[in-house]
């Protein structure tokens, strides 16, 4: 238990999480600034001069990772997003897995009510995000409600692998299933067997919220705001209707997998040497993720320049990136959820998937087409989307 406000686990979770606070040791923010100040930028070449402002048909522009490199070394301030951070609660909780024995340190963010009645939602980020894309909704949260007034338990994990969880197994492959057990092992251990859940997923923990959804019994529905999986395409069909702006999202999804997707194939053929590269210089690592902020978002609403440093500063302080592209590897199977489904659709999403190709993935029961916002929702559209879960949520829970 913390003495944070929503910090006060439900009297029914099966073990008790410790209470945790992030706290990076200054040699290490100090081997960062070393780190930035002696890494190179490349040299002017035709591609990366192409864009003036961020990111053009080549990839991200010298321009913008020359002044993020300075953001970065000069203006950012670690201990500044730290402090954010540790004002939530947040835990860890050792969690076995029922299938190989393993015990996982799994780390969440969450608010806690103190309403019996309270329903628990569990939101998973993706790729190339962590638990920091939810804080701005957890914010929204605990302005607008007490831990009495609050209708709902939000979890935030740490997926396996990704920044404050632990790392999966050395010695065997580890999948999206794998990494849905956990989860839905740690929101049993909360208690919430009895009850049922909800939970809530874009990019990666989209995938891992079907995997839930389709497996487990207590899993009582899903809410997405990213539709795309392998086989989603076959759901198309000549007598689909599509708006005018689902049709621009197909044409945009049919540009991402044509040039847009490399970094995918990259983090599924050869994890091994992208990790080591990556895992070798902080700057280059902020080119890499840094442009899919920048292309994965949109115009009106893509992230601040500090929002995306202090992703890629997390990343960077807990060497996750090689721990973090294990789901690229697996084709994903297509699961049919036989249960509530809620979909947002956001123009600026990557690979923007029509409601009538969602319709065919399992039992749709709430969907909202919007006009702004792209792949990270949680950062570009807080209010909004946590009105789209909250609707889904009145819909869904039954």
């Amino acid at each position: 238990m913390t003495s944070k406000p929503f910090g006060i686990v439900p009297a029914g979770a099966k073990q008790q999480p410790e209470p945790f606070e992030l706290h990076i040791e200054d040699q290490k923010l100090d081997d960062l600034r070393t780190l930035l100040r002696l890494s190179p930028v490349a040299k002017e070449t035709y591609e990366n001069l192409q864009d003036d402002g961020s990111h053009g048909k080549f990839g991200v522009s010298r321009k913008w990772l020359v002044d993020a490199k300075k953001y970065w070394e000069i203006e950012f301030d670690w201990r500044k997003e730290e402090s954010h951070i540790n004002s939530f609660p947040a835990y860890t909780s050792n969690i076995t897995d029922s299938d190989t024995g393993n015990t996982f340190k799994i780390h969440f963010t969450a608010l806690f009510s103190t309403n019996p009645s309270a329903i628990p939602i569990a939101f998973f980020h993706g790729w190339p995000g962590s638990f920091l894309e939810f804080l701005p909704l957890l914010s929204l949260l605990r302005e607008k409600y007490t831990p009495e007034t609050l209708p709902y338990h939000i979890i935030v994990p740490s997926l396996p692998g990704f920044t404050l969880s632990s790392d999966p197994p050395l010695e065997r492959d580890w999948k999206v299933a794998d990494t849905s057990r956990i989860m839905h092992n740690l929101m049993l251990s909360l208690g919430f067997g009895s009850t049922g859940y909800l939970v809530q997923g874009g990019d990666i923990g989209s995938l891992v919220s079907r995997v839930i959804a389709a497996t487990y019994p207590e899993c009582r529905g899903m809410h997405l705001n990213f539709m795309y999986i392998a086989g989603i395409m076959s759901k198309s069909s000549p007598d689909d209707k599509l708006s005018a702006q689902e049709q621009k999202g197909v044409k945009r999804l049919e540009e991402f997998m044509d040039k847009g997707s490399a970094y995918a194939r990259m983090h599924g053929t050869k994890p091994s040497t992208i990790g080591l590269v990556l895992a070798s210089s902080p700057l280059a690592q902020l080119a890499w993720i840094g442009e899919k902020f920048l292309a994965w978002s949109d115009p009106r609403s893509t992230p601040s320049l500090n929002t995306i440093i202090s992703d890629v500063t997390l990343y960077w302080l807990t060497g996750c990136f090689p721990t973090s592209i294990y789901t690229y590897r697996e084709m994903k199977e297509l699961l049919y959820v036989d249960k509530p489904i809620g979909y947002s659709y956001f123009p600026y999403e990557l690979a923007p998937v029509p409601v009538a190709w969602a319709e065919k993935t399992g039992g749709l029961v709430w969907k909202k087409e919007h006009e702004v916002g792209g792949h990270f929702a949680a950062l570009e559209r807080t209010k909004e989307l946590w009105d789209d879960v909250e609707e889904f949520v009145k819909v869904a829970w039954k």
